[in-house]
């Protein structure tokens, strides 16, 4: 058996064009990807796989999770994948149909792995290189980015609170919040969202230079440099990642950490422990488990026992690696060490690498020195007097530091000196300068790591901090325009009574001299005790902090990330932040009928049909036009006018979903909706008049109307930002009521409603009634695209263009289907190995970017065409061909009665920028193969450049040698218009 292996993911060959990932570990069901080795190849190369797996976690999904041939990564489910649920016993998934991402301001600063930070726009071309920091349930960590998206020209809010945090996003970007996940639209002034403080420093790029290399340990065992290089630790550089994880490791050690004759030792709280194990298992090391012992204490004459915790390596290459960058050994009392003498060779946030993480063992945890004032946390360090040079001069290093960051520190003190068993030791110390500000940035770019319990406690004081700080600039505002108003000739009663938010002695004293500097916060201001009691701070380090203000800002670029991590969410600006169809038309035209009229099609065309982000229809969508949309679909179109009778006949489900229940829509989703009504949109939504190039069953192109060269057009868009918005509204609903199930998947963004639940119900409602807003959203182009080919050819478009549906078939979708599933002896769907027979069962049948493709026969397909089987529509690309298939005999039994929907994309909008120039492509189409595009902007064009696609060709040739869409005819593009 020939078996594939991707990333650790491991596919056994079952026949021609169908690979199986094995069940194994909590798989309900295996997971199948139908696919040549070539188409194969390209969807190993991003997340499928793992998504498709992940999938197959969904209670009640039945026989495999399928992947089609033009697969490739999505949000929680591959965009291609098909996937059967018991709709009894299972759930249906919004995210296993389909969902968009929402966006940030591109100065939004996302926080990166150790303690960098960078402006979300300059992710640009590297963010598969980087790390975002993921506030998850149990703890904060480090997450791969899979995704970075771009969006032209969105309208933003910039969102404040107390504290003075700001951050700018879309109306329908998600913060994390004490209800969940909320969107900013759904926001207001009072409630509370969740930040993460700490902030670090800026990502600049570190100078490059060899920190060790195998002259360092000339006078070493061979094994141990054999180690080194095998770990790729020799050489060490000051970009590698390991580095940075040892400038914190050598930190800590020098504080609370030991070497014998065979270990290297470290002392903290088991969880710190926890974190510095897993840091030692990054660099390729091994630690030991956390041990535990009790000790005797006697400090001036207070006895005491308690229970120390320590880990250790007994790794000599560890240790001597330490070592040499840095660590003191022996006795640190009787050392000369001082701070590594490479460290001001580095940038500032590797430093603060070294610098927190020796706070972390050794500053003292921050406190307040009166109730509403901080004390100045401190360092002291011990060393006997005839090293005193030494300890002073390590104490001043980490001061000269610490200025060089922008940390003022208090003065270098020597506080006492006692007789030890080594003799006379001086015990230096110093502290971080008080002031608020330099307190806040201290807490918040260096901070304590390796002491979660000191980091804890730090950026809350930095939190209440903030919140003092802005409560007192608004008071010396108040002051400031109180003066301006007295100088200008205003009474002080007139003035007093012009700021309610102060009382009138805080006028008083404003006006005649009684306060000298900045004012104080007011009397019922919190202290910090009061603050700590009513404010929530969680596992991962953020902190619950009132909204004061949303603020419309226009409109601007955004961008927006996706992280590997299963809570779906990172850290920016200091905040927590995480359907579509085809149709065809065919004409009475021939090619030779439009030669010499592409450019005047396409203008009008791109005139006529609405494009792009944003607003603007066919018509105004009032209430009645939305209810009647939502509830009738195409009937509705066609009931005012808007289409023909046929258009129902030609339709999947005629147009018109019969359980569709529009009050199951929000009022937000439908107000998005209602100026869309008739409009392209954006991405991959395009608008294409196409030639007829050939015919491979005659008999079935006879039966669908279709000849060589004869003019088609086809049309894919979806339900623009009302099927976008309802999908979130579902989304947000289940995180909050279905957390249970939620916590049981491997990814978040399957995020599923128990069959038979409330919800779910709802959610199958609300999704009916958006594909029948789908539907009359590509009836109404239709209809101007009808008109327009009736002014360019000064004719009638129906009688003498024979302009009539072909057929409309949904892609994003979930259905109540009826299919022969195993079963168990209980009559329920059952896996392969516990069944006893096969029976027919409804199931959910999720297709996301997926399309019905059901065979000859089926009374759901249309009575036109039952005899030879329903229409599939694949587009290619705008610079290939797309095809005409018809649903397989094969597909019921391999796949649910579903083939692919598209050629697939091969790479990220983001790339295809990178690599193409929209103008180009636009020019080398019309230049070499003829095709006329138009679209709303020239990286519209680039996105979807020819290259960005898989061969659709081959995507056809697996579908028809399965046996799940045969090939009917294919077509070529003559013009193309895109949002």
């Amino acid at each position: 058996m020939t078996t594939r292996e991707f990333d650790g993911i491991r596919l056994e060959k079952l026949r021609e064009h169908v690979w199986e990932i094995p069940r194994e570990g909590e798989m309900n069901v295996p997971a199948r990807v139908l696919a040549s080795e070539t188409l194969l190849e390209e969807i190993g190369e991003d997340d499928t796989l793992r998504q498709l797996k992940n999938a197959t976690h969904l209670p009640g999904m039945v026989e495999p999770a399928l992947c089609m041939p033009d697969g490739h990564q999505g949000y929680g489910f591959p965009v291609g994948g098909v996937g059967a649920i018991d709709a009894r016993t299972g759930c249906i998934s919004p995210g296993a149909i389909g969902y968009d991402i929402n966006c940030l301001s591109g100065d939004s600063e996302v926080l990166l792995s150790h303690g960098r930070r960078r402006r979300i726009e300059n992710l640009f071309g590297r963010f598969e290189d980087e790390r975002a920091r993921v506030a998850a349930a149990d703890g904060i960590f480090d997450s791969d980015i899979q995704l970075f998206s771009m969006t032209d020209d969105r309208t933003v809010y910039e969102i404040e609170t107390e504290t003075g945090d700001t951050v700018t996003a879309t109306g329908d970007h998600p913060f994390q919040t004490s209800n969940g996940m909320t969107e900013v639209d759904d926001l207001a002034t009072e409630d509370d969202v969740f930040l993460h403080p700490f902030k670090g420093f800026p990502d600049d790029e570190p100078p490059e230079f060899v920190v060790l290399d195998e002259d360092d340990f000339a006078d070493e065992d061979p094994q141990l440099v054999r180690v080194l290089k095998e770990r790729d630790l020799l050489p060490l550089r000051s970009t590698d990642d390991a580095f940075h994880r040892l400038l914190k490791l050598v930190g800590y050690h020098t504080g609370d950490g030991s070497f014998s004759r065979s270990h290297t030792c470290f002392y903290g709280d088991p969880a710190d422990l926890e974190a510095i194990q897993h840091d030692i298992e990054a660099i390729g090391l091994t630690p030991s488990k956390i041990y535990d012992r009790e000790r005797d204490h006697d400090i001036d004459g207070n006895e005491f026992t308690r229970t120390e915790y320590s880990i250790n390596s007994g790794s000599n290459a560890f240790k001597q690696l330490l070592i040499r960058l840095g660590a003191p050994e022996g006795r640190k009392v009787e050392s000369e060490f001082t701070v590594p003498d490479y460290l001001h060779r580095l940038t500032d946030w590797q430093r603060a690498l070294y610098l927190s993480a020796f706070f972390g063992a050794e500053m003292s945890r921050p406190d307040t020195v009166a109730p509403k004032n901080s004390y100045a946390p401190s360092v002291s360090h011990n060393r006997v007097a005839d090293h005193r040079v030494d300890g002073e001069t390590f104490m001043r290093d980490l001061m000269r530091h610490l200025n060089e960051l922008g940390i003022r520190t208090n003065a270098l003190e020597e506080v006492e000196r006692t007789e030890t068993t080594a003799g006379e030791t001086v015990r230096l110390r110093f502290g971080i300068s008080t002031d608020s500000d330099n307190l806040i940035r201290f807490f918040t770019q260096i901070g304590y790591r390796y002491a979660h319990e000191k980091q804890r406690r730090g950026l809350l004081v930095a939190q209440y901090l903030k919140r003092k700080e802005q409560v007192i600039n608004e008071r010396a505002r108040v002051a400031e325009e109180a003066r301006a108003l007295a100088d200008g000739g205003m009474a002080t009663r007139a003035i007093k009574d012009r700021f309610d938010q102060v009382n009138d002695r805080f006028i008083e004293r404003s006006l005649y001299g009684g306060r000298k500097g900045r004012p104080r916060p007011p009397a019922d201001f919190p202290d910090f005790e009061q603050f700590r009691e009513q404010t929530t701070v969680r596992n991962n380090l953020t902190i619950s902090s009132e909204v004061t203000s949303i603020t419309e800002r226009g409109k601007m670029d955004v961008f927006d990330i996706g992280v590997t991590h299963d809570a779906h969410n990172f850290v920016a600006n200091g905040f927590v932040v995480s359907n579509c169809g085809v149709r065809m038309v065919r004409t009475s035209l021939t090619y030779d009928d439009v030669r010499g009229c592409e450019a005047e099609l396409v203008d009008a065309l791109f005139e006529a049909i609405p494009s792009g982000l944003g607003g603007g229809g066919v018509i105004d969508g009032d209430a009645d036009a939305i209810e009647g949309a939502l509830e009738r679909g195409v009937e509705w179109a066609v009931s005012e006018g808007y289409g023909i009778e046929s258009d129902l006949t030609h339709c999947e489900d005629e147009g018109r979903r019969p359980d569709a229940r529009p009050e199951y829509v929000s009022r937000k989703a439908t107000d998005r909706g209602r100026n869309q009504m008739g409009s392209l949109g954006s991405g991959n939504h395009f608008l294409e008049v196409q030639r007829v190039t050939d015919v491979f069953r005659e008999e079935v192109a006879e039966a669908y109307r279709l000849s060589e060269g004869q003019i088609v057009v086809l049309i894919h868009c979806g339900s623009r930002g009302l099927g976008h918005q309802t999908c979130n509204d579902y989304l947000r609903r289940i995180e909050r009521d279905h957390a249970d199930l939620l916590e049981s998947l491997p990814d978040k963004e399957l995020a599923a409603a128990p069959a038979g639940s409330e919800l779910a119900e709802e959610y199958y409602g609300a999704m009916g009634a958006c594909i029948n807003f789908a539907w009359v959203n590509r009836q109404l182009i239709t209809h101007r695209a009808r008109e327009v080919f009736g002014d360019v050819f000064d004719a009638d478009p129906i009688d003498d263009l024979g302009m009539e549906l072909l057929y409309d078939v949904a892609h994003n979708i979930g259905k109540k289907e009826t299919h022969e599933v195993p079963v168990g002896p209980d009559g329920r769907p059952a896996t392969t190995e516990e069944a006893v027979d096969r029976a027919d069962r409804e199931l959910y049948v999720h297709r996301k970017g997926a399309t019905r493709a059901f065979p000859a026969g089926r009374e759901e397909v249309p009575e036109a065409y039952r005899s030879v089987g329903q229409p599939v529509i694949i587009p290619g690309s705008m610079g290939a061909g797309s095809y005409v298939l018809r649903g397989g005999s094969e597909s019921m039994s391999v796949s649910f009665g579903s083939t692919a929907h598209g050629a697939g994309r091969l790479m990220s909008r983001t790339q295809a920028k990178q690599e193409f120039w929209g103008g180009d492509v636009r020019d080398d189409l019309e230049r070499e193969q003829a095709i006329y595009v138009k679209a709303q902007s020239g990286a519209t064009v680039a996105e979807e450049a020819p290259g960005v696609y898989k061969d659709v060709d081959e995507v056809v040739r697996v579908s028809d040698e399965l046996g799940i869409g045969d090939t009917v005819a294919r077509t070529f593009p003559v013009c193309n218009i895109k949002g």
